[in-house]
C-alpha cells in the first residue's frame, strides 16, 4: 500500500513539473503553421548568406553612422622623427685678418669711418662690437703699418732708379753714334736698364699681391714723380702712406671681435669673425639602426624642419648632404649635416629644431586609416563599399604592409601566391569604412 502511494505521488511531481514547464516557456512546444503561436528559431534551419557581402536597409546604414574614405596611395612608408639644432654654417664663416701687420689707429662705427665721412658725432659713436650688422665691403678697422710704407717705398725707389739709368741710356746712345763709348758699356747700362725695369713690375706685384688698389699704385708713381720734379708732395696722400684700412669681405653678423684701438697684430692675428646668416646649418641626430634606410634615399636628403620655440614659423624645408662617420658611444647615434635657408633672420644658431625625414612607400600599396581595419583571429579585415550609391558591402581580407599609429599601408598588387591564400586588394580610390566597420563585422557574424 505504502509503495502504490509513494508511486501515485511521484506520478503527480512529475505531472507539476511538466505543466510549469508548459506555462514558462511556451516557445518551446513547436506549433503547426497559421496557429498565429510562435516559432522556434534555429540558427541551422535558416541558410547563411554570403560572408563576402553584407546588403543593409538604408536605415540600418543611418543608425550605423557609416562612414568611407577613399584608399590612396601614400606618400611616405614611414615617417622618422629627427630631433637636433641649428648652427653657424662654416661655409660662411669669414675669418678678417689684415694684410699687413702693424697698429690698430681707429675702428669703424656701425656708420662707417669717423675719418672717411669728416664728421664728428656727439656723444661720440660706439666702434663696431658683436652682432653688428656689416655691409661688404664696408671699412671695419685702420692699421697703420710700416710694411705698407716700406713696399710703396720699394716702388718709389725702383722708379728713380729706372727714371736715372734710361735717362744714362739715351745719353749713352749718342756718345755710341760718335764712337766716344765703347759698346760694352752701352750694352751694360741697357741691362741696367732692364733690370730696373724688372725692380719695377716687382714692386707694382708686390703690392697687388697684398691687394693694393691701382689707385694707390698710381698714387705712388705722382708721388714719384712730384720728387723727381722737386715740387711739394700732396700732404693728404702722405699721410694715408702707411694706412691700411680692413674692409668686411662678406656681408653679414660680426659675431667675434679680438682687437682694440692701439693693439699691435700681425697678418695672421683673426680681427673679427662675421657669419653671413641667411642659410643656417642644420644638425640633426638618427638612430644607427634607421641610417640604412635614410642612406638609401638620394641626396641631398629632404627634410621638413619645426621649430618648437616659433611655431609660427610653420614647417621649413631643409636638406641633409653629409652624414657623419662617428656614432656616439652613449646615445647610439649618428649626426646628420645640413642645411636651411633663413631669408627673414628669425632663426638662431644654437636653436632646438625637429625635422620630419619621409621614407618613400614602395609600389603597389595604398593608405588607410587605422580605424578601417579590423583583426579577427589571424585575419585583418576592411569593409570595401563597390558602388557608394548602394549600401553594399564587401568584406575583404587583405594584407597589411606595416602599421602606423593612425594610419596602414595594405596591398593593392597581389602575388599569384598571396591570392591563393585567400587575400583580396584595396585599390585606390576604393571607398573603405572607416567609421562603423565593428558593427558591420558584429551585424554580419549575428546572421545565422
Amino acid at each position: 500500500m505504502a509503495n502504490k502511494l509513494r508511486w501515485i505521488l511521484g506520478v503527480v511531481v512529475i505531472l507539476a513539473l511538466v505543466g510549469v514547464g508548459i506555462w514558462k516557456f511556451p516557445q518551446l512546444i513547436p506549433k503547426k503553421e497559421g496557429t498565429g503561436g510562435a516559432t522556434a528559431v534555429s540558427p541551422n534551419n535558416v541558410k547563411r548568406p554570403d560572408a563576402e557581402f553584407l546588403e543593409l536597409p538604408a536605415k540600418t546604414v543611418e543608425i550605423m553612422r557609416l562612414k568611407t574614405v577613399l584608399a590612396a596611395p601614400p606618400k611616405y612608408s614611414q615617417v622618422l622623427h629627427l630631433r637636433g639644432s641649428l648652427a653657424i654654417d662654416t661655409n660662411l664663416l669669414v675669418h678678417v685678418h689684415s694684410r699687413f701687420s702693424g697698429q690698430i689707429v681707429e675702428l669703424a662705427t656701425p656708420s662707417g669711418l669717423l675719418t672717411q665721412t669728416g664728421s664728428v658725432m656727439k656723444p661720440a659713436a660706439r666702434s663696431l662690437q658683436n652682432f653688428d650688422l656689416i655691409k661688404k665691403d664696408a671699412p671695419m678697422a685702420v692699421i697703420w703699418s710700416k710694411d705698407l710704407g716700406e713696399k710703396k717705398s720699394q716702388l718709389a725707389e725702383a722708379l728713380a732708379k729706372l727714371r736715372l739709368d734710361r735717362k744714362t741710356l739715351a745719353n749713352f746712345a749718342a756718345l755710341s753714334k760718335t764712337g766716344s763709348i765703347s759698346d760694352r758699356d752701352f750694352r751694360e747700362q741697357r741691362a741696367k736698364v732692364e733690370l730696373g725695369e724688372i725692380a719695377t713690375f716687382t714692386a707694382e706685384a708686390t703690392l697687388r699681391s697684398y691687394k693694393v688698389s691701382e689707385e694707390e699704385i698710381e698714387q705712388v708713381k705722382a708721388e714719384s714723380e712730384l720728387i723727381h720734379d722737386r715740387q711739394k708732395s700732396d700732404p693728404s696722400f702722405l699721410s694715408n702712406w702707411a694706412r691700411v684700412v680692413v674692409t668686411a669681405p662678406i656681408g653679414g653678423v660680426i659675431v667675434d671681435k679680438n682687437i682694440g684701438v692701439g693693439e699691435i697684430v700681425d697678418a695672421n692675428a683673426e680681427l673679427f669673425k662675421i657669419a653671413d646668416l641667411s642659410v643656417m646649418s642644420i644638425w640633426l641626430h638618427a638612430y644607427e639602426e634607421d641610417l640604412s634606410l635614410l642612406q638609401q634615399l638620394p641626396r641631398p636628403l629632404k627634410v621638413a624642419v619645426k621649430v618648437p620655440a616659433s611655431p609660427e614659423l610653420g614647417e621649413l624645408e631643409g636638406e641633409v648632404d653629409r652624414f657623419g662617420p662617428i656614432i656616439d658611444p652613449n646615445e647610439h647615434m649618428a649626426l646628420l649635416i645640413g642645411s636651411l635657408k633663413n631669408p627673414g633672420g628669425a632663426l638662431r644658431a644654437g636653436q632646438f629644431i625637429s625635422a620630419d625625414v619621409g621614407i618613400p612607400a614602395e609600389k603597389g600599396v595604398v593608405e588607410i586609416p587605422a580605424n578601417a581595419l579590423i583583426d579577427v583571429g589571424n585575419d585583418a579585415i576592411v569593409y570595401v563599399q563597390p558602388d557608394r550609391s548602394k549600401p553594399r558591402f564587401q568584406r575583404r581580407r587583405v594584407n597589411v604592409v606595416m602599421r602606423h599609429f593612425d594610419l596602414i599601408h595594405v596591398r593593392s598588387e597581389l602575388s599569384t601566391e598571396q591570392k591563393e591564400r585567400g587575400f583580396q586588394e584595396v585599390e585606390v580610390g576604393d571607398a573603405v569604412v572607416a567609421g562603423g566597420v565593428l558593427e558591420l563585422e558584429d551585424y554580419l557574424q549575428q546572421q545565422p
